[in-house]
């Protein structure tokens, strides 16, 4: 009897295992990431540890991306520990210090758990018992607490302590006598601590021929890994590399070579064991907090992050960037919170990393290399785009007010020239565009010449027409390759020099400050030139003109739904902005009278403008805009996030204002319009009679710009490139023909 029963159970026992009521009961293995920080890496580091055997054939199996830190103060390491650890923007204070071990001596007095305990509050003993401790936290969070931005530093450690998910640190930065723990920063608390790790001189050994006599300990870094079975988050902070660096101008370059080499390869070997031994539950990533000094120099500030564990290789990506193969340093919290199961708190500005399919690793780093090229090649092209628009809106001003009595062979030649001048820069925003089809990596220098070069091509072109016909073509052809490229999925705005750039990480996608303006500006100007084609000289409306307000409406509209889509421009100040010049524009051109009732009805449409702005972004399945971030916060009442937000803008608009090239351009384009609007001949009053419908959209333009100014904080860019497209056409028309002429008429 004993014999059946005992069957019977043990044939319930198998039963039970093999189903799916068992399977809840089998332990499962706790999800664990392991972070090596490996200071100093840029992508040419990458390069030359591709060549490693023991390297290269793990890259193709991962996550490949680059990764964007835009931080508020320099690109140091430890800026970019914490802006990666925060979730958000913070800047690191030197007085602040470094992480220790409680019982690390500071001076031969205090040793760290006791200046903890001396700076810290109700918490300071709990806090000196923990296993690494960062005594400047209280310095760190007042040095941050009055910027205009919302710091959680500490924000990744807190968030796993309170899941019950410790948190390991291994291995430092330190040389000679110097501690430079700050990959503290990325691991501690909101209370300055680490629950375990070894962050002293265990983790580096004393060789020499290496950087400082100094090589990081892989063997014991490699057991501690190993052995940290409760850690749900394990952080390395391996410096070798960064060492060198900082050694590299004082070496012979064949020892620096031969050091190089050497780094690199124990850096490989111990990549290559780990994983070997990485188990189906962990994920182990590979990044940097900042690239090298050369890499700095040379503005290739994108650094390598590499992602093992996730089924598929490809290329990293977030809805944060909304771009293949480019994620944000702020999407770091999201993504290890979503990998160990803790959910996301709200409000972070980052998303969840994820892998979609690429072309391949070494498709990749063109890519990279193409977005390092346009973003060190930038300055030259736009800066000396925009003086040229000075330099030649001034002399054309000039030449209109000296000029205008006088006539002469050589006067009518450098008229003439000044007028193509122009015109050429009318079709500049749309060439800056088109350059991005080129696939070409040359100097600043050659893409400025042949920019010059298309650009008077179309001039020399146009000159014969008559000033209606030549803004319509400029302002449509301008017009439709941004909607057509915006729809298409911005592909040249993204490498285009008038676009967003991802390296300084202020914008990702959608419409950009810079074409923003362009976009406004051309809508108005294309729309009042078809006026001016359709109804300029006729008295009487035909049945065919009566459809034209119906035309510019939908113009209009189609401009502005792209502008907000989240999927499309995503550009809220673009939106209301265009919205207040399309809709003073076209009262204009259809000489509605704006009085008081119009009024309140632009200042009625601009709050439903607002307000639609935010019940699209509340509603729609877009991972949530800085619109929407900014709705979510007005509705739940965080008013004080809000006004950090306003501030930063204000701060923003404020200092490109006193610095920016831009706000140059547009005192100068001021200047020049208001000489041709309050000079004796009052030059434009004589063109409205010419080119009534003209003028009119003038007035749209000049109101755009301003709300353009006002309602984006980058505004002055805005404001800057939308007044072209009337200070550019008015100077071109003031240049045609002799004052005399212009005032007998």
């Amino acid at each position: 009897m004993r014999k059946k029963l005992a069957l019977i159970c043990l044939s319930f026992l198998i039963l039970f295992l093999a189903t799916n009521i068992g399977k809840p009961l089998i332990a499962k293995e706790k999800q664990q990431v392991i972070l090596l920080f490996v200071e100093g890496m840029s992508f040419h580091d990458l390069e030359q540890l591709k060549k490693l055997s023991t390297v290269d054939k793990w890259l193709g199996d991962a996550g490949a991306g680059a990764l964007s830190i835009r931080t508020p103060g320099s690109r140091t390491a430890a800026n970019g520990y914490l802006l990666m650890g925060s979730g958000g923007q913070a800047l690191y204070s030197e007085k602040s210090g470094t992480g220790y071990h409680p019982y690390e001596s500071l001076s031969t007095r205090e040793t760290a758990g006791e200046r903890a305990q001396e700076l810290g509050g109700d918490q300071a003993q709990e806090v000196a018992r923990s296993s690494i401790i960062f005594p400047g936290i209280f310095r760190l969070l007042a040095d941050n607490r009055e910027k205009p931005y919302s710091a959680q530093i500490g924000l990744l450690g807190t968030v796993l302590a309170a899941n019950n998910i410790q948190v390991a640190l291994y291995g430092n930065g330190d040389y000679e006598d110097t501690r430079q723990r700050h990959a503290v920063l990325f691991a501690m608390d909101q209370q300055g601590r680490v629950p375990t790790g070894d962050i002293s001189t265990k983790s580096m050994e004393l060789l020499r021929g290496y950087p400082y006599g100094i090589k990081t300990n892989y063997t014991y870094l490699l057991e501690k890994i190993h052995s940290e079975r409760q850690a749900g988050l394990i952080i390395a902070q391996l410096s070798d590399l960064s060492r060198l660096y900082q050694l590299s101008a004082d070496m012979d370059p064949g020892q620096f070579t031969r050091q190089y080499q050497r780094v690199l390869r124990d850096l490989s070997l111990f990549l290559d064991q780990l994983l070997v031994e990485r188990k189906p539950h962990q994920r182990i990533v590979l990044a940097s907090p900042a690239v090298k000094h050369v890499a700095t120099k040379e503005k290739a500030l994108l650094t390598p992050v590499f992602i093992w564990g996730e089924k598929a290789s490809g290329v990293l990506t977030s809805a944060t960037t909304r771009q293949s193969g480019l994620v944000s340093g702020l999407d770091m919290v999201p993504t290890i919170l979503s990998w160990l199961d803790v959910p996301v708190p709200k409000g972070l500005a980052g998303h969840v990393i994820r892998i979609e399919k690429g072309n391949g690793l070494t498709a990749f780093q063109n890519q990279v290399g193409e977005i390092h090229h346009t973003y060190a090649t930038r300055p030259a092209v736009l800066y000396t785009y925009v003086m040229l628009q000075i330099v030649i809106v001034g002399c054309a001003v000039v030449l209109w007010w000296f000029g205008r009595e006088r006539e002469g062979a050589g006067l009518l030649r450098l008229r003439r020239g000044i007028r193509l001048a122009l015109l050429a820069l009318l079709w500049f925003p749309a060439m800056l565009l088109a350059e991005s089809l080129l696939d070409w990596q040359v100097s600043g220098a050659v893409v400025l010449g042949g920019l010059i070069m298309t650009a008077l091509i179309a001039a020399f072109w146009q000159e014969a027409h008559a000033l209606p016909r030549i803004v319509m073509t400029v302002s449509g052809v301008t017009t439709a390759i941004l909607l057509v490229d915006g729809w298409t999925g911005a592909h040249l705005m993204r490498q285009s020099y008038l676009g967003y750039d991802p390296v300084i990480g202020a914008r990702f996608y959608g419409l950009g400050n810079e074409y923003e303006g362009v976009l406004i500006g051309s809508t108005i100007m294309l729309v009042a030139s078809l006026y001016e084609r359709i109804r300029g000289g006729q008295k009487e409306l035909s049945r065919e003109n009566k459809w034209l307000p119906a035309v510019s409406t939908a113009i209009y509209s189609v401009v502005l739904y792209y502008m907000v889509a989240p999927n499309l421009g995503t550009d809220a100040g673009g939106f209301l902005a265009g919205l207040i010049g399309f809709t003073v524009a076209l009262s204009r051109l259809e000489g509605w009278r704006i009085g008081k009732k119009g009024l309140l009805l632009l200042a009625g449409g601009l709050v439903m403008g607002v307000c639609s702005l935010m019940a699209i972004s509340l509603m729609s399945d877009q991972p949530l805009t800085h619109v929407g971030r900014l709705s979510q916060q007005i509705v739940h009442g965080e008013w004080s996030e809000v006004g950090q937000m306003i501030e930063r803008k204000l701060a923003m608009n404020l200092r490109l204002i006193r610095v920016s090239i831009w706000s140059k351009a547009f005192v100068v384009s001021l200047i020049a319009l208001g000489v041709l609007t309050l000079k004796n001949d009052r030059f434009l009053h004589h063109l409205a009679k010419d080119t009534p419908y003209l003028v009119k959209g003038f007035a749209g333009v000049i109101v755009g710009a301003l709300a353009g100014l006002i309602l984006n904080d980058s505004g002055i860019v805005t404001a800057a490139t939308c007044i072209t497209f009337l200070v550019v056409p008015a100077l071109y028309a003031a240049l045609e023909e002799p004052a005399q002429e212009r005032c007998s008429t």
